[in-house]
């Protein structure tokens, strides 16, 4: 039934959001920050960002999402088509990736990642859905297989892995051909052992320095030299640091000179001076600014945050009144999970540099905004939670 009943709202997870909404405006703010010109616009768009995702969260909280199983295929087939439409508009950075609207610009891929939750969640939830049928494994990997391909195709390689965990999480949850399911994730762990390595002693590129003499491998035809050039960075610590390792050098400088206290707000050297790239510092390493800034006590409180709106959301899947909703609360869940997980690890180097962004802290329109719609799914099962007998 639609509607909105304050006390059956969970004020925990709003008050999280809110508080990481706020924080995030202050550190847009900061990575921006130079004593010797003009601040940029950047955080007032981010709070204008998060002003559209709250409206998306208002009125997905009012809508009973049991509905949301009757538009389902709607939901998939219209990302579908989007995730179609970017390769109509020309390349912005050498990526398909983007739907330009007015003054505001797309990204489907993160809309994708929901719709696959949604998806997926109904298809299984369905009444009389026989797990261990055949027919049942290779539709749920249909229906993750195509918008996968369609996000590589851009190519947007850290997104469209991102639907691997959300995906498998639900699919071994509710049983489906489990044992093939971890022969096939024992089977990409092999694989990617294996292009690691090959992707090591690849020959290097014209104009690329050798770095060991075992270096004898035909070049990696199935990733884009950037991508490459990521996990070289990360297998190699002295790789390029003038250029692609640059990146990451300097966010493990920012993050271990923070210190235990860090060195004040708006104080960030690396930030203010530069070293710290200013077209990323507000996005896909927004942690560094936090961490330099505020040091290991602020970092920790950024990841007890985390861990607070997860909790949160995991007890809304243990509350949900029917199969539907705590398939899409448990791959909303790990979609966040893995978010935050590998955003903090790139940054300390410990999984090589992606693109993924931080859930609700980095600057972005079309993550923020889907970040609150699955967010507001989660409220909308909770608000509708069976009651405690």
């Amino acid at each position: 039934m639609n509607g909105i009943t304050l006390k059956r709202l969970d004020w925990t997870m709003l008050g999280t959001i809110l508080i990481l909404i706020g924080l995030s405006a202050a550190f847009v703010y900061s990575a921006q920050f130079k004593s010797d010109v003009d601040v940029g616009s950047n955080w007032t768009k981010q709070l204008a960002f998060a002003g559209m995702g709250l409206c998306a969260y208002g009125v997905l909280v009012w809508f009973d999402y049991k509905q949301i199983s009757t538009w389902t295929w709607w939901i998939y087939g219209g990302t579908i088509l989007l995730l179609l439409l970017v390769f109509l508009f020309p390349k912005v950075n050498g990526a398909h990736r983007w739907i330009p609207i007015l003054k505001f610009t797309l990204q489907p891929s993160e809309l994708g990642k929901i719709a696959v939750v949604i998806a997926l969640s109904a298809y299984l939830a369905a009444p009389g859905r026989d797990v261990d049928d055949w027919k049942t494994f290779f539709s749920c990997v249909a229906i993750v297989g195509l918008p996968f391909l369609l996000i590589v195709a851009e190519p947007d390689l850290s997104t469209s892995l991102m639907l691997a965990p959300i995906s498998l999480s639900i699919m071994l949850y509710m049983g489906v051909q489990r044992k093939l399911l971890l022969i096939g994730i024992a089977g990409v762990l092999v694989l990617a052992t294996l292009l690691c390595v090959w992707i090591k002693y690849e020959k290097p590129a014209e104009g690329e320095a050798a770095g060991s003499r075992w270096q004898v491998l035909p070049n990696m035809p199935f990733l884009e030299d950037y991508q490459k050039g990521r996990i070289k960075v990360f297998l190699k610590k002295d790789h390029d640091l003038a250029d692609a390792g640059w990146n990451k050098l300097q966010s493990q400088i920012a993050v271990g000179s923070g210190g235990f206290r860090g060195k004040g707000y708006l104080k960030g050297t690396q930030n203010i001076l530069g070293f710290l790239p200013r077209t990323v510092a507000p996005t896909d390493f927004i942690f560094c600014v936090i961490a330099e800034e505020k040091g290991f006590l602020g970092g920790v409180g950024f990841i007890l945050l985390y861990t607070l709106l997860l909790g949160r959301c995991m007890w809304a899947s243990t509350r949900s009144r029917d199969e539907f909703g705590r398939l899409m609360v448990l791959g909303i869940s790990v979609m966040l999970f893995c978010h935050v997980f590998v955003n903090i690890a790139m940054t300390i180097g410990v999984l090589p540099i992606t693109g993924l962004p931080l859930p609700l802290m980095s600057y972005g329109g079309s993550f923020m905004v889907s970040t609150m719609i699955a967010l507001g799914l989660v409220q909308s099962i909770y608000h509708r939670r069976s009651r405690i007998r």
